[in-house]
């Protein structure tokens, strides 16, 4: 059958996509935060979350927000072999192979702290690609369509933030979910809708506070 994606799922319930349209200033006033202003325009709201992965650290500390949150490099390739090779997900140890239901398989990834640099090197995707031969020779033919790298937002504690900015009474954060942001994604939108309903959480945030 055929299937909804979440894009449009939300603009169905009236939810606007801006795009491409970094944060350029914050505005504050009497500890509230009243506009976002970016290239895309100046948006206003009753209250806001910030949610922006590598990069909340850097667009904390311009909210007066102190979030020990860095990214980490991680490297992947995706491979397209003649012939079905694995079904689901294998872990070995920290990489991983995922078969998508085309046939391709995503081999990653990696761990590295270079801040924000988003490039792929040979080295890495040698040491990618002769993990994926190793553990299924039947790769060894596969074409190599693409590589990439994505940066996760890594933080000291290995804990993310979720919960309200100590010195904005309607800004909250989630940020800092590392390795498992995709799987925790689902938990953190029901406790952050919760918390900024004002109704009580499922799980205590008091271990994930902002400012810990």
């Amino acid at each position: 059958g055929s299937t909804v994606s979440p894009l449009s799922s939300q603009r169905k319930r009236g939810v606007a996509l801006t795009t491409n349209a970094p944060v350029e200033e914050f505005v504050v006033r009497g500890g509230r935060l009243v506009e976002v202003r970016t290239p895309g325009g100046v948006f206003a709201a009753e209250q806001y979350c910030l949610t922006t992965g590598a990069w909340s650290g850097k667009l904390g500390a311009e909210l007066g927000l102190k979030l020990a949150v860095k990214p980490i490099r991680g490297q992947i390739a995706l491979v397209n072999p003649s012939t079905p090779v694995i079904r689901g997900i294998v872990y070995v140890g920290r990489k991983y192979f995922v078969a998508r239901d085309d046939g391709r398989i995503l081999v990653g990834s990696t761990e590295e702290d270079v801040g924000f640099d988003k490039s792929t090197t040979a080295g890495t995707i040698r040491d990618l690609l002769d993990f994926a031969v190793r553990l299924a020779p039947a790769l060894q033919d596969a074409r190599v369509e693409r590589t990439w790298a994505g940066l996760r937002p890594h933080s000291a504690d290995g804990l993310p933030y979720l919960g309200r900015a100590p010195n904005l009474s309607n800004v909250c954060v989630a940020a800092g979910h590392y390795r498992w942001g995709l799987a925790l994604s689902p938990g953190t939108a029901v406790v952050m809708t919760q918390l900024m309903l004002g109704e009580p959480t499922s799980v205590d945030l008091a271990a994930f506070r902002v400012g810990r």
